[in-house]
Order: C-alpha cells, then sequence, then structure tokens
C-alpha cells in the first residue's frame, strides 16, 4: 500500500525521471562528439584520466593545473572499461552513461531543492525544467566538468536547506564535504563558504527576534548563531580541499589551492583574441610551477596600466548573456560543429521557448518579495558572481548553467503560483513592484533585440527546408537534385559552412571534384578543411591534401575515419596504402594517427578496425587478399581477420613487416567492394611511462592491404 501511494502520489515526478533518462540516452545515439579525438579541455581531461587509470599516477599536462575530481571520476570508468579488457573507447561509454545516471538522479535532486524551498508543485516544474531543457539533456554526451559540478552543487544548496529548516548538523557536515568535492571539480565553488557567511547571519538574526530583546543582543546572537554552522561548513570542506592544495604544494612548491585556471584565464582574456596562441605558447615555455605567478604579474600590469580593463566589454558582453541560444547555434553560426543540432531541432527550439519563459519568471521570482527569506542572499549573491565572471572572463553556454539552473529554481515558485504572483506583489510595496517591471521589461527586451530573430528564424527554416530536402535525395542517390537543393540552401543562408560541405559532397558523387573544391570556404571548420583534403586527393593534388589532412583526425572532436567512411565518396582502388599522411581517409576506421617508418608508411590497429575498398573490379576466382603488418608489440593473444563478413580467420603476426595472403572464397566471387574486419588484443603506451601523453590503444601496425588480382589463363588455354 505505501509503495502504490507513493506511485500515485510521485507519478509526475517518475514520469519526468523516466523522459529525463530517455532523452538522454536518445542524444547520445545521435552524438558524434569522442573526447579522444578533441585538442580541446574535453581531450585534456580524457588524456589525464586514462594515464590515471592505466598508471595510478595524476599528471598535469603541459598547459593548467586543473580541478582533478571529474577527472578522478573518469578515470574510474576507464579503469572499469580495462578490467573487463575494453578499448578506452568502451570506458567513454561508461562514463556518459553515468554522466547520464547523474543526469536522470537529478531530477528528483531538483523536485526536493524546489518542494523544500517553496512548494510541491514548484518541485515538479523545477524538475520538469532539468529534464527537458536541451542544454542539460546534451550535457552526458561531453567529457567536462559541468554535470558532476552541478549535481554536487544542487546537492550542496538542498543539504544547506535541510540545515536551514531543522537545525541538524549533520545535514552541514555533509553539505560541506560536497561542497569540497564541487570545489575539487570547478574551483569557484570555494566561494559559496564567503556567500554562506551572511545568510547564516541573517538566519540568526531572524531567530534572535524577541519582543524584549535590543539590537546589541540579537547581534550578539546573531554572531553566535553564525560562528558555529560556519566552522563546521569551512572545517569540512577544507578537510576535502586542502589534502590536494598540500599535493601541489609538494609538487610545485607554490601555495595552489586548487588549480591555476583563474589568474591564467583572466590574463589571456584581458588581451585581443589575435595574441592568445602566442600568449598560450608564452605560457607553454614555462614550467609548471611558475605560470600562475607569471600570469599574475601579467594581469597586474595591465590594470596598473589601465585599471578599467576588465570592464570595456561588459556590456556587450552582458547583452551576449541573454540570446536565444538554440537559435544562435542552429540559425546564426556558420556550422554545427559536429553537433547533432538538426535532429535535436524540435528539442532546441522548444528549449529556447522554455529557456525565455523560465529565465522571466526567474527573475520575477527572485525579485518578488514572497519568496524573501535568509537563503535567497546566499542563491543571490552566486547569481551576481556568476554573472559577473562571465562579463570579466568569456561566454560560454556552458558557463551560464550554474546561471539558469538558479533562476530555473525560482521560475518554478513562480510557475507554482499562475497569475496569483501578480496579484501578491500588486499588493506590495510600490518600489518592490517597479523593479520586478522594470527588470522583467528590460530582460524581454534585451533578449528580443540582441538579434532579428524573425529575419533569423525565417531564413533557418527556408534553409534547413532545402537541407532537408537534399539529405533525403543524397541518401536515394540522386545526388543531382541533391545539388539543386543544396544550392538552394546556400541562397537561403550564404554563410552555413555545413551547407558548402554538403553541396562539394553531392558534386564529388557526381565526379565534379574540382567543382566541389570551389564550393568550399577555405578554412571554413574543421570538416570543410577534412573534405577539402579529400577532394584534393581525388583531383590528384597530393601536396595539397597532405597539408590539410596531416594533423585534421586530433583535431575534429569526433571520430573523423568513421564520419569520412560513411558520408565522403571515394574512389575505387583494389589496394591502399595506410599513413602516407592521412590519404588513406575514406578506406579506413578503427586506426591510430598515420606514422612513417623510413619509406614505409603504417597505422596502429586500435584494437578493432575496418578497411573498405571499392574495387575497380569485381572479386574473381583466384584472386587473393593481402595484408602487409607487423605485430612488434607482444599481445595477449593472436589477431583475426574477416572478410566480407565470413569466417574468422586467425594470424600470429610476426615482430617483423611481412605479407599475409587469403584466397579469396568462392562465395565473394563477383563481390564489387572489400570489407576487411581487423580486431587484435591492444597495447596502451601509458602503461610503459607514466609520463606518457600517448592515448592510443594499438594492437599491429598495417601497411598495406588489398587485392592481389589473379591472372590465371582460361581453362582451355591450360
Amino acid at each position: 500500500m505505501r509503495f502504490r501511494h507513493f506511485l500515485k502520489q510521485h507519478r509526475l515526478l517518475i514520469a519526468l525521471t523516466l523522459v529525463a533518462l530517455a532523452l538522454r540516452v536518445w542524444y547520445l545515439t545521435t552524438n558524434p562528439l569522442w573526447p579522444q579525438y578533441s585538442n580541446a579541455d574535453d581531450g585534456d581531461y580524457y588524456q589525464r584520466a586514462l594515464r590515471f587509470a592505466v598508471t595510478g599516477q595524476y599528471i598535469d599536462d603541459a598547459w593548467l593545473i586543473r580541478p582533478p575530481f571529474h577527472v578522478w571520476v573518469f578515470a574510474a570508468w576507464l579503469k572499469l572499461g580495462l578490467l573487463l579488457e575494453q578499448p578506452p573507447a568502451f570506458g567513454v561509454r561508461l562514463i556518459q552513461g553515468f554522466q547520464v545516471l547523474l543526469g536522470t538522479v537529478m531530477v528528483p535532486l531538483c523536485y526536493a531543492l524546489a518542494a523544500r524551498l517553496f512548494n510541491r508543485t514548484a518541485g515538479v516544474f523545477f524538475a520538469g525544467f532539468w529534464a527537458i531543457w536541451f542544454s542539460f539533456v546534451e550535457l552526458p554526451a561531453t567529457l567536462f566538468s559541468e554535470p558532476s559540478y552541478l549535481f554536487l552543487f544542487t546537492l550542496h544548496l538542498l543539504l544547506l536547506l535541510r540545515f536551514d529548516d531543522t537545525g541538524r548538523r549533520r545535514d552541514l557536515v555533509l553539505s560541506g564535504v560536497v561542497l569540497g568535492l564541487a570545489a575539487l571539480t570547478r574551483s569557484p565553488a570555494l566561494y559559496a563558504l564567503g556567500f554562506a557567511v551572511p545568510w547564516l547571519l541573517l538566519r540568526a538574526w531572524s531567530a534572535g527576534e524577541t519582543a524584549r530583546s535590543t539590537w546589541r543582543d540579537r547581534t550578539a546572537r546573531a554572531v553566535r548563531g553564525t560562528l558555529g554552522p560556519f566552522l563546521i561548513l569551512a572545517v569540512c570542506t577544507l578537510a576535502v580541499v586542502l589534502p590536494w592544495t598540500a599535493r601541489n604544494y609538494l609538487e610545485y612548491r607554490q601555495l595552489i589551492l586548487v588549480d591555476t585556471l583563474g589568474p591564467i584565464n583572466l590574463w589571456l582574456d584581458l588581451d585581443e583574441a589575435s595574441v592568445r596562441n602566442a600568449k598560450i605558447d608564452q605560457l607553454r615555455a614555462l614550467p609548471q610551477a611558475e605560470r600562475q605567478a607569471y600570469a599574475t604579474e601579467q594581469v597586474k600590469a595591465i590594470l596598473r596600466e589601465d585599471p578599467l580593463r576588465p570592464f570595456r566589454n561588459v556590456w556587450p558582453t552582458f547583452r551576449h548573456i541573454w540570446k536565444a541560444q538554440y537559435v544562435e547555434d542552429y540559425w546564426v553560426k556558420r556550422s554545427f560543429f559536429t553537433r547533432p543540432l538538426r535532429e535535436a531541432a524540435p528539442l532546441g527550439l522548444l528549449g529556447d521557448v522554455i529557456w525565455l519563459s523560465v529565465t522571466l519568471a526567474g527573475v520575477a521570482g527572485v525579485l518578488h518579495p514572497r519568496t524573501d527569506r535568509p537563503f535567497k542572499v546566499l542563491l543571490g549573491l552566486w547569481l551576481i558572481y556568476s554573472c559577473a565572471t562571465v562579463l570579466v572572463f568569456h561566454v560560454e553556454p556552458r558557463y551560464l548553467l550554474s546561471i539558469w539552473l538558479l533562476l530555473g529554481l525560482y521560475a518554478s515558485w513562480t510557475f507554482s503560483l499562475g497569475s496569483r504572483w501578480l496579484r501578491q506583489l500588486g499588493s506590495g510595496s510600490p518600489w518592490r513592484r517597479s523593479l520586478v517591471y522594470a527588470a522583467l521589461g528590460g530582460l524581454l527586451l534585451l533578449t528580443i533585440t540582441y538579434r532579428d530573430y524573425p529575419v533569423i528564424v525565417t531564413r533557418g527554416i527556408e534553409r534547413e527546408r532545402f537541407m532537408l530536402s537534399g539529405n533525403r535525395a543524397y541518401a536515394r542517390g540522386d545526388f543531382a537534385a541533391a545539388e539543386q537543393a543544396y544550392r538552394r540552401a546556400l541562397e537561403a543562408d550564404p554563410d552555413f559552412v555545413d551547407t558548402e560541405i554538403a553541396l562539394a559532397l553531392a558534386l564529388a558523387a557526381q565526379g565534379r571534384q574540382a567543382q566541389a573544391i570551389d564550393v568550399l570556404t577555405p578554412q571554413g571548420s574543421r570538416r570543410s578543411v577534412l573534405v577539402e583534403g579529400l577532394l584534393s586527393r581525388a583531383v590528384d593534388d597530393q601536396d595539397q591534401a597532405r597539408t590539410l589532412l596531416r594533423t585534421i583526425e586530433a583535431q575534429t572532436g569526433e571520430d573523423t575515419q568513421w564520419w569520412v567512411l560513411a558520408h565522403v565518396p571515394v574512389e575505387p582502388r583494389d589496394e591502399l596504402v595506410l599513413g602516407d599522411d592521412a590519404l588513406d581517409l575514406g578506406y579506413i576506421a578503427g586506426f591510430a594517427e598515420a606514422e612513417r617508418s623510413g619509406a614505409r608508411s603504417y597505422r596502429w590497429l586500435s584494437g578493432r578496425g575496418t578497411v573498405v575498398l571499392p574495387l575497380q573490379q569485381p572479386l574473381a576466382a583466384g584472386d587473393v587478399v593481402q595484408l602487409e603488418l607487423a605485430g612488434p608489440i607482444p599481445l595477449a593473444g593472436p589477431a583475426q581477420l574477416q572478410i566480407n563478413a565470413g569466417p574468422l580467420l586467425t594470424l600470429w603476426p610476426d615482430p617483423d613487416w611481412r605479407v599475409y595472403s587469403f584466397p579469396v572464397p568462392p562465395s565473394l566471387v563477383g563481390e564489387r567492394e572489400l570489407r576487411l574486419e581487423l580486431q587484435a588484443p591492444f597495447h596502451l603506451p601509458m602503461a610503459d611511462d607514466p609520463a606518457s601523453s600517448d592515448a592510443r590503444a594499438l594492437s599491429i601496425m598495417l601497411h598495406r592491404a588489398g587485392v592481389q588480382r589473379c591472372h590465371c589463363l582460361p581453362s582451355a588455354a591450360r
């Protein structure tokens, strides 16, 4: 009966939890991002985590000292994958699955926070906002700190609120421990200790009010009532943080509380973006221990010369915060940058409507007198701090998530009251009412005037209509129709690089590679560089192809080999030489970066890989599949080969280069494509050198694969 009553009482919450889980799992299936191929923060986190999982040693790389907790969490899941004898890519899936679980658990957590602060209806609204808003839905797909941080931050607030309601010190102890973990995920969480002081003071001041109490008595009681809880919170937080601080001091002989991000990012952001890379190179030339001090001195020098420099771009940056983010990404930016925005468009565009409603309702809730209680001071300081840091530094959507989370919390109160919040506001003081109306009007004006949204949406719908038509034509092999649709899409939005890529691929599929190259904007996006390199190879401009393709695989943020194999038409051939400055892209997947030893180029197989050759002529009886490979790393077992989904063939690679031959089975005679599936036990170079930044999984080296044609005489001639 109790269980049935619980289901009936919380059926909306259970439904929202299941919706949150389904949306996040769905998004993972559409998301092509992989941190192994990223040169951004997620790639750095992945390499640190893998090294820690493999060697047990945490080593800061050649860039910054970063907060470590989320990296440790990633390392635990990578380690589990390795214990299951799976390659690191499997561990990445485990990390994403764990982050999906965090995102799902956040639904009841958000419900509990809003229900405790306001009411149960507000809890449902807040849980729903977390469950379906696109920016929260896409979080588990990337290996950033935000999924862990937002979970810890929300749990910290809930525990503080429980202490506020009950006075139980265990809630305060747990809140301090969670805050320490949040600070080891994103160091600004430590500011919560300072923000807690005015909240505790106001809380104790309110509790000390009696008919006979004097101002001096209430002040004394407030100080005494603040000191004990603050010490508990601070001691528990620092008990988690200070061991890491001690590690930093022992390692670098510098007092680095959590990380070196603050001074370095401030120095980089105070100058023009055009000199950012040069400044990064300048920092990397210094020992790790000296970088924070050097950046701090540079910041001081800039501020001595121009004290107002951090505030020069405050107004444009402030306006940039209040933009419709999905519309911005979908119809304003020049590329999707491998994010599946088209597949997620219904959810994302709905999300912008939800975001605008939540933002307005959240501001109304924060400023409304009926939400006044000491806890609002703590949350208000977090909002002010979050906005201020974005104004001084730079705006990235993920840096704003804590702002939207807190506004969503107060929006849930506004939504729970319906129109009653207006009536309650009208019965309050005129100045408070004027403040709310002015803030809402100004915010709405900021949002609707930031872009000419009617023109953007109209143009964007037209572009997407033709893009979808072109994609359908391309999928059914009608490349001429696809070309016409893509040209219409490009007319609707001439600046969209991804349309150029689609048009170039449609032209290439018709054998018009030179025209396809002319369509592409040089350096338009990472994918356009990739496609231009492949098209240059097709027109036999090998030098240009090598220049464009040499390093592109490590920068796209996705598995480039699989994307090219699935989307880019390539020239038929009977033999493929692997490596050779990535000129083999379009025929392979599952291999490490191209390498060369003397005159021989090759690639390492990353545990499991594929070679696909569209053949110049069909397979014939007597043809032989040949692989030239070597296995210099002792492996736990043999390599296996499967030809066009046939039976598994076993081979034990020699340490030295050798050609292995396999007769084409009679059942494959007449096939126009050769598909070779290779697998072998893998080895991690990091296991040999804990300081190595080589995050690859290596098994065997492959130099050449293809078909040796039979030149047999007809039976009558024999």
